[in-house]
């Protein structure tokens, strides 16, 4: 509930679109862009998919693949951030996901069952493997048969473990990783300099942040993820991200084939 308030308020008071997301970075056009062209390749779109975007915030993802396919439907929970996703525009139907019982299965205006799911960046403001599991088996409710669903930006144990351990100096994990970066010209400082200037940000809105805003997420062990899905009938792939994507050294994307 606390980041529910939070992205709530953020909705109601930030006035660039761009910071609505909660991400100290920020969510540019140009960013989103990117993103959406991997998602679209990770879930194969075509222009006959009906899209789901569970969680979609104000929708600056959604917009971007929209163009890609027949129909796409945005919904989230915060109706401030749905207020503001469909004053933003573009062609695709809004819905609020509601309190009394967000598990219900959506569906395409048009009839039928989604052919393609994602859920992009809400797994870092879940704290426990049970609030993920009740995530996915939300998410997937609305899935076709022979559909795909992505969960993707999910903070990994592994990864994170691997980036913590490096920056203790215990092997190599965090200069591979700075080589790797610096040879693209990516900004080492990134990340802080930005929560720096986002907690500025809201102090200046009056916005409280959640206390767990800005610490760094433990991650989820893909194994257990992997076996949610399994369990409901999903053939599960774990990806990575591309390298210069923000969350990339500390988190994977599911990619979830479900059958006819």
């Amino acid at each position: 509930m606390q980041w529910t308030n939070f992205i709530e308020s953020l909705a109601k008071l930030e006035p660039d679109d761009e910071f609505v997301t909660g991400r100290p970075g920020g969510l540019s056009p140009e960013l989103a862009g990117r993103i959406a062209d991997d998602i679209a390749t990770k879930l194969n779109l075509s222009a006959s998919d009906t899209v789901l975007d569970y969680g979609s915030g104000a929708g600056a993802i959604t917009r971007a693949l929209a163009t890609r396919v027949s129909a796409t439907t945005a919904a989230d929970m915060t109706k401030a951030v749905v207020d503001r996703g469909i004053k933003s525009g573009g062609d695709i139907e809004w819905v609020v996901l509601g309190n009394d019982n967000p598990g219900s299965p959506l569906a395409p205006s048009s009839g039928g069952a989604f052919t393609k799911l994602l859920s992009y960046y809400n797994a870092p403001h879940f704290k426990t493997h049970t609030e993920v599991r009740e995530h996915i088996e939300a998410l997937c409710k609305s899935v076709a048969p022979g559909g795909t669903v992505m969960l993707g930006d999910v903070p990994d144990r592994e990864r994170s473990n691997q980036w913590k351990s490096g920056e203790r100096g215990r092997d190599e994990n965090r200069t591979t990783w700075m080589g790797r970066l610096q040879k693209r010209d990516i900004d080492l400082e990134r990340d802080e300099r930005n929560l720096a200037a986002f907690t500025d940000r809201l102090k200046n809105l009056g916005i409280e942040a959640p206390p767990d805003f800005g610490n760094p997420h433990p991650g989820f062990d893909r194994d257990i993820v992997t076996r949610m899905f399994s369990d409901i009938g999903g053939q599960v792939a774990v990806v990575t991200q591309p390298i210069d994507f923000p969350n990339a050294h500390t988190s994977v994307d599911y990619v979830v084939q479900f059958s006819e």
